[in-house]
């Protein structure tokens, strides 16, 4: 749900999303690629909550 709503806001997560589908890459790897993106940013902020 995260992954769909940052593809359409203006976000720099948007133009992540737009420039694979513009680089010829399938809507849903794409949309998988995004999540993954999404994943390791919240995964970062909890590691430098955490130190």
């Amino acid at each position: 749900m995260a992954a769909m709503t940052a593809r359409r806001t203006d976000s720099p997560l948007k133009a992540f999303y737009e420039n694979l589908i513009k680089r010829g890459k399938k809507k849903m790897v794409a949309l998988t690629a995004l999540m993954r993106k999404i994943v390791i940013i919240a995964n970062a902020k909890l590691k430098s909550l955490q130190t």
